[in-house]
Protein backbone atom coordinates (compact mmCIF):
# COMPACT_ATOMS: atom_id res chain seq x y z
CA UNK A 1 0.00 0.00 0.00
CA UNK A 2 1.53 3.49 -0.87
CA UNK A 3 -0.10 6.18 -0.01
CA UNK A 4 0.11 10.32 2.46
CA UNK A 5 -0.05 9.45 6.01
CA UNK A 6 -1.79 12.26 7.46
CA UNK A 7 -2.44 13.34 11.21
CA UNK A 8 -5.94 14.61 10.90
CA UNK A 9 -9.01 16.73 13.29
CA UNK A 10 -11.62 15.82 12.26
CA UNK A 11 -15.52 17.12 12.79
CA UNK A 12 -17.24 14.17 13.52
CA UNK A 13 -21.24 13.48 12.09
CA UNK A 14 -22.57 14.97 15.70
CA UNK A 15 -20.57 17.95 15.29
CA UNK A 16 -17.54 16.50 17.92
CA UNK A 17 -14.43 17.66 16.66
CA UNK A 18 -11.38 15.13 17.54
CA UNK A 19 -7.43 15.70 17.50
CA UNK A 20 -4.40 14.31 16.43
CA UNK A 21 -6.08 10.55 14.75
CA UNK A 22 -3.63 8.68 12.75
CA UNK A 23 -4.88 9.23 8.91
CA UNK A 24 -3.95 9.55 5.33
CA UNK A 25 -4.68 7.01 2.67
CA UNK A 26 -1.90 5.27 3.03
CA UNK A 27 -2.74 3.64 6.87
CA UNK A 28 -6.57 4.04 5.74
CA UNK A 29 -6.13 1.56 2.73
CA UNK A 30 -3.53 -0.62 4.54
CA UNK A 31 -6.07 -1.11 6.74
CA UNK A 32 -8.96 -1.85 4.41
CA UNK A 33 -6.40 -4.24 2.80
CA UNK A 34 -5.44 -5.84 6.21
CA UNK A 35 -8.89 -6.97 7.00
CA UNK A 36 -8.53 -9.35 3.96
CA UNK A 37 -4.55 -10.16 4.15
CA UNK A 38 -2.50 -11.13 6.83
CA UNK A 39 0.39 -9.96 5.16
CA UNK A 40 -0.01 -6.00 4.19
CA UNK A 41 3.21 -3.42 3.87
CA UNK A 42 2.64 0.59 3.87
CA UNK A 43 5.03 2.59 2.04
CA UNK A 44 4.87 6.18 3.34
CA UNK A 45 6.64 9.01 4.62
CA UNK A 46 6.57 10.91 7.96
CA UNK A 47 8.14 14.20 9.60
CA UNK A 48 8.68 15.97 12.42
CA UNK A 49 6.10 15.62 15.33
CA UNK A 50 4.92 12.07 14.54
CA UNK A 51 5.53 10.90 18.32
CA UNK A 52 5.19 7.80 20.46
CA UNK A 53 1.10 7.79 20.13
CA UNK A 54 0.84 8.21 16.52
CA UNK A 55 3.09 5.11 16.09
CA UNK A 56 1.12 3.29 18.53
CA UNK A 57 -2.03 3.79 16.79
CA UNK A 58 0.18 2.95 13.38
CA UNK A 59 1.48 -0.30 15.62
CA UNK A 60 -2.09 -1.34 15.78
CA UNK A 61 -2.72 -1.97 12.56
CA UNK A 62 -0.47 -5.00 12.23
CA UNK A 63 1.32 -3.77 9.20
CA UNK A 64 4.72 -4.18 8.14
CA UNK A 65 5.77 -0.81 8.38
CA UNK A 66 9.67 -1.20 7.84
CA UNK A 67 9.22 1.04 4.23
CA UNK A 68 7.92 4.48 6.14
CA UNK A 69 10.59 6.72 5.61
CA UNK A 70 11.31 9.35 8.20
CA UNK A 71 11.78 12.74 6.34
CA UNK A 72 13.81 14.90 7.55
CA UNK A 73 13.22 19.11 8.12
CA UNK A 74 9.37 18.72 7.26
CA UNK A 75 6.72 18.36 9.71
CA UNK A 76 4.59 15.27 9.44
CA UNK A 77 1.88 16.29 7.39
CA UNK A 78 -1.50 17.66 9.30
CA UNK A 79 -5.42 18.22 8.08
CA UNK A 80 -8.66 18.83 9.28
CA UNK A 81 -11.57 17.07 7.77
CA UNK A 82 -15.13 17.98 7.74
CA UNK A 83 -18.06 16.91 5.86
CA UNK A 84 -20.84 17.68 3.73
CA UNK A 85 -24.09 15.67 3.45
CA UNK A 86 -23.10 12.93 1.18
CA UNK A 87 -19.92 12.67 2.62
CA UNK A 88 -17.37 14.34 0.76
CA UNK A 89 -14.75 16.52 2.23
CA UNK A 90 -15.60 20.80 2.13
CA UNK A 91 -13.54 23.52 2.39
CA UNK A 92 -15.77 26.08 4.17
CA UNK A 93 -13.71 28.89 5.31
CA UNK A 94 -10.35 30.30 4.12
CA UNK A 95 -8.60 29.17 6.95
CA UNK A 96 -9.52 25.82 5.50
CA UNK A 97 -8.35 26.02 2.14
CA UNK A 98 -5.04 27.58 3.16
CA UNK A 99 -4.64 23.92 5.38
CA UNK A 100 -5.26 22.27 2.02
CA UNK A 101 -2.53 24.88 0.41
CA UNK A 102 -0.01 23.94 3.28
CA UNK A 103 -0.89 19.94 3.12
CA UNK A 104 0.05 20.09 -1.16
CA UNK A 105 3.08 21.89 -0.72
CA UNK A 106 5.01 19.96 2.20
CA UNK A 107 3.98 16.88 0.64
CA UNK A 108 5.36 18.49 -2.71
CA UNK A 109 8.67 18.60 -0.91
CA UNK A 110 8.17 15.28 0.71
CA UNK A 111 8.13 13.41 -2.44
CA UNK A 112 11.93 14.07 -3.15
CA UNK A 113 12.57 11.64 -0.39
CA UNK A 114 11.71 8.10 -2.50
CA UNK A 115 9.87 5.46 -0.79
CA UNK A 116 10.12 1.92 -1.84
CA UNK A 117 7.06 -0.46 -3.05
CA UNK A 118 8.97 -3.78 -2.24
CA UNK A 119 11.53 -5.18 -0.12
CA UNK A 120 13.04 -6.56 -3.32
CA UNK A 121 12.64 -10.33 -4.66
CA UNK A 122 9.90 -11.59 -5.52
CA UNK A 123 7.22 -8.69 -6.21
CA UNK A 124 4.10 -8.37 -4.34
CA UNK A 125 1.03 -10.06 -5.75
CA UNK A 126 -0.75 -6.93 -5.32
CA UNK A 127 0.05 -3.38 -4.95
CA UNK A 128 -2.28 -0.30 -4.21
CA UNK A 129 -1.21 3.58 -4.56
CA UNK A 130 -3.02 6.77 -3.27
CA UNK A 131 -1.91 9.51 -5.29
CA UNK A 132 -2.55 12.70 -7.53
CA UNK A 133 1.21 12.73 -8.99
CA UNK A 134 0.70 10.17 -11.33
CA UNK A 135 4.37 10.56 -12.83
CA UNK A 136 6.36 10.06 -9.47
CA UNK A 137 8.33 7.55 -8.72
CA UNK A 138 6.15 5.11 -7.06
CA UNK A 139 3.95 5.22 -9.56
CA UNK A 140 6.85 3.93 -11.63
CA UNK A 141 7.87 1.35 -9.60
CA UNK A 142 4.47 0.14 -9.62
CA UNK A 143 4.14 -0.23 -13.29
CA UNK A 144 7.59 -1.99 -13.16
CA UNK A 145 6.36 -4.43 -10.77
CA UNK A 146 3.37 -5.42 -13.01
CA UNK A 147 5.79 -6.15 -15.61
CA UNK A 148 6.88 -8.93 -13.42
CA UNK A 149 3.08 -10.05 -12.48
CA UNK A 150 2.28 -7.86 -9.62
CA UNK A 151 -1.18 -6.65 -9.55
CA UNK A 152 -1.78 -2.69 -9.20
CA UNK A 153 -4.71 -0.74 -8.32
CA UNK A 154 -4.83 3.31 -8.47
CA UNK A 155 -7.23 5.47 -6.26
CA UNK A 156 -6.29 8.39 -7.93
CA UNK A 157 -6.76 11.82 -6.29
CA UNK A 158 -8.05 14.20 -9.30
CA UNK A 159 -8.34 18.04 -9.32
CA UNK A 160 -11.69 17.95 -10.48
CA UNK A 161 -12.18 22.14 -9.68
CA UNK A 162 -9.30 22.51 -12.43
CA UNK A 163 -8.40 19.16 -13.81
CA UNK A 164 -4.56 20.01 -13.75
CA UNK A 165 -3.77 16.44 -13.59
CA UNK A 166 -5.93 15.31 -16.06
CA UNK A 167 -3.46 14.39 -18.94
CA UNK A 168 -1.43 12.48 -16.83
CA UNK A 169 -4.27 10.64 -15.29
CA UNK A 170 -5.66 9.36 -18.82
CA UNK A 171 -1.31 8.14 -19.79
CA UNK A 172 -1.53 5.98 -16.70
CA UNK A 173 -5.30 4.71 -16.66
CA UNK A 174 -4.38 2.15 -19.63
CA UNK A 175 -1.69 0.60 -17.85
CA UNK A 176 -3.04 0.02 -14.22
CA UNK A 177 -5.37 -3.00 -13.47
CA UNK A 178 -7.86 -1.08 -11.00
CA UNK A 179 -8.78 1.72 -10.90
CA UNK A 180 -11.15 3.42 -7.97
CA UNK A 181 -12.52 7.23 -8.57
CA UNK A 182 -14.73 9.21 -5.96
CA UNK A 183 -17.98 10.35 -7.90
CA UNK A 184 -17.35 13.89 -8.26
CA UNK A 185 -13.93 12.81 -10.02
CA UNK A 186 -15.73 10.26 -11.64
CA UNK A 187 -18.51 12.06 -12.73
CA UNK A 188 -16.93 15.13 -14.05
CA UNK A 189 -14.62 13.46 -16.43
CA UNK A 190 -17.39 11.45 -18.11
CA UNK A 191 -19.69 14.79 -18.15
CA UNK A 192 -22.76 13.13 -16.62
CA UNK A 193 -24.17 12.61 -13.34
CA UNK A 194 -25.82 9.11 -14.58
CA UNK A 195 -23.85 6.57 -12.77
CA UNK A 196 -24.32 3.67 -15.49
CA UNK A 197 -23.28 6.03 -18.21
CA UNK A 198 -20.29 7.56 -15.65
CA UNK A 199 -19.34 3.99 -15.28
CA UNK A 200 -19.60 3.10 -19.07
CA UNK A 201 -16.78 5.81 -19.84
CA UNK A 202 -14.66 4.74 -17.42
CA UNK A 203 -15.14 0.95 -18.27
CA UNK A 204 -13.30 2.47 -21.77
CA UNK A 205 -10.31 3.68 -20.29
CA UNK A 206 -8.12 0.47 -20.11
CA UNK A 207 -8.31 -0.56 -16.36
CA UNK A 208 -9.78 -4.02 -16.08
CA UNK A 209 -11.49 -3.40 -12.79
CA UNK A 210 -13.38 -0.08 -12.15
CA UNK A 211 -14.84 0.87 -8.83
CA UNK A 212 -16.40 4.58 -8.37
CA UNK A 213 -16.68 5.19 -4.99
CA UNK A 214 -20.06 7.34 -4.31
CA UNK A 215 -20.14 8.06 -0.21
CA UNK A 216 -23.68 7.09 0.94
CA UNK A 217 -25.07 5.83 -2.50
CA UNK A 218 -22.49 2.95 -2.28
CA UNK A 219 -20.40 2.22 -5.32
CA UNK A 220 -20.89 1.13 -8.55
CA UNK A 221 -18.68 -1.61 -10.16
CA UNK A 222 -17.36 -3.67 -13.62
CA UNK A 223 -15.09 -5.27 -14.81
CA UNK A 224 -13.58 -6.41 -18.48
CA UNK A 225 -14.07 -10.39 -17.87
CA UNK A 226 -17.54 -10.42 -16.87
CA UNK A 227 -18.52 -7.18 -18.62
CA UNK A 228 -21.16 -6.16 -16.09
CA UNK A 229 -21.99 -3.24 -13.96
CA UNK A 230 -23.24 -3.79 -10.46
CA UNK A 231 -24.36 -1.43 -7.50
CA UNK A 232 -22.77 -2.47 -4.16
CA UNK A 233 -24.92 -0.36 -1.46
CA UNK A 234 -23.43 0.40 2.04
CA UNK A 235 -24.16 -1.75 5.30
CA UNK A 236 -26.41 0.00 7.34
CA UNK A 237 -24.55 0.69 10.92
CA UNK A 238 -24.33 3.17 12.81
CA UNK A 239 -22.43 6.08 11.42
CA UNK A 240 -19.27 7.72 13.58
CA UNK A 241 -16.56 9.04 11.25
CA UNK A 242 -16.66 8.88 7.38
CA UNK A 243 -13.33 9.91 7.08
CA UNK A 244 -10.71 7.31 5.16
CA UNK A 245 -13.35 4.97 4.34
CA UNK A 246 -13.45 5.52 0.68
CA UNK A 247 -9.24 4.94 1.25
CA UNK A 248 -10.59 1.97 2.75
CA UNK A 249 -12.73 0.48 -0.02
CA UNK A 250 -9.60 0.50 -2.19
CA UNK A 251 -7.72 -1.35 0.15
CA UNK A 252 -10.39 -3.89 0.42
CA UNK A 253 -11.33 -3.54 -3.15
CA UNK A 254 -7.19 -4.38 -4.29
CA UNK A 255 -7.05 -7.26 -2.40
CA UNK A 256 -10.69 -8.90 -3.57
CA UNK A 257 -9.87 -8.11 -7.30
CA UNK A 258 -6.44 -10.08 -6.63
CA UNK A 259 -8.19 -13.21 -5.08
CA UNK A 260 -11.33 -13.17 -7.10
CA UNK A 261 -11.31 -11.46 -10.47
CA UNK A 262 -14.79 -10.41 -10.31
CA UNK A 263 -15.67 -7.09 -9.40
CA UNK A 264 -19.14 -7.49 -7.54
CA UNK A 265 -16.96 -9.70 -4.93
CA UNK A 266 -14.15 -7.32 -4.64
CA UNK A 267 -16.55 -4.17 -4.50
CA UNK A 268 -18.03 -5.75 -1.63
CA UNK A 269 -14.80 -6.36 -0.07
CA UNK A 270 -13.97 -2.89 -0.20
CA UNK A 271 -17.35 -2.05 1.10
CA UNK A 272 -16.76 -3.91 4.19
CA UNK A 273 -13.53 -2.41 4.88
CA UNK A 274 -15.06 0.42 4.57
CA UNK A 275 -17.92 -0.47 7.13
CA UNK A 276 -15.02 -0.97 9.75
CA UNK A 277 -14.50 3.11 9.38
CA UNK A 278 -17.50 4.44 9.29
CA UNK A 279 -17.77 2.37 12.87
CA UNK A 280 -15.07 4.22 14.34
CA UNK A 281 -13.79 7.74 15.12
CA UNK A 282 -10.54 7.37 13.03
CA UNK A 283 -8.64 4.02 12.29
CA UNK A 284 -10.14 0.99 14.00
CA UNK A 285 -7.65 -1.23 15.90
CA UNK A 286 -7.03 -4.49 14.14
CA UNK A 287 -8.24 -7.51 16.18
CA UNK A 288 -8.93 -11.25 16.41
CA UNK A 289 -12.52 -10.68 15.70
CA UNK A 290 -12.03 -8.73 12.51
CA UNK A 291 -12.12 -11.41 10.55
CA UNK A 292 -15.15 -13.04 11.74
CA UNK A 293 -16.79 -9.77 11.41
CA UNK A 294 -15.70 -9.14 7.75
CA UNK A 295 -17.51 -12.37 6.96
CA UNK A 296 -20.51 -11.48 8.65
CA UNK A 297 -20.89 -8.31 6.59
CA UNK A 298 -19.67 -9.73 3.52
CA UNK A 299 -22.82 -12.17 3.46
CA UNK A 300 -25.14 -8.71 4.19
CA UNK A 301 -23.52 -7.13 1.50
CA UNK A 302 -23.32 -9.57 -1.70
CA UNK A 303 -26.73 -10.34 -0.57
CA UNK A 304 -27.63 -6.98 -1.95
CA UNK A 305 -25.88 -6.38 -4.88
CA UNK A 306 -28.10 -5.67 -7.79
CA UNK A 307 -26.99 -5.78 -11.47
CA UNK A 308 -27.11 -2.22 -13.71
Amino acid sequence: MYGKIIVDAIRLLDGTIVRDRLGGGGPQAAFGARVWNRSVALSSRVGRGFDQALSDQLDSLDLNTDRVVRVPGIDTLRGFMRYDENDYVVARSERDRERIDTLTADFASMLRYDVALSAGGAPPPACHLITEYFTENAMRQALEMKRHGTVVSLEPIIDHRNWTNRDELMDVLPQVDVVSPDWPSAAGLAHSDEPAAVLRWWSGCGAACVAVRHGRHGSYVWDAIHDAMWHIPIIDVPRVDPTGCGNSYGGGLCVGWRQNQDAKYAGAMGTVSATFMVEEVGLPRMTEDTQRQAEEYLDRVTASIRRM
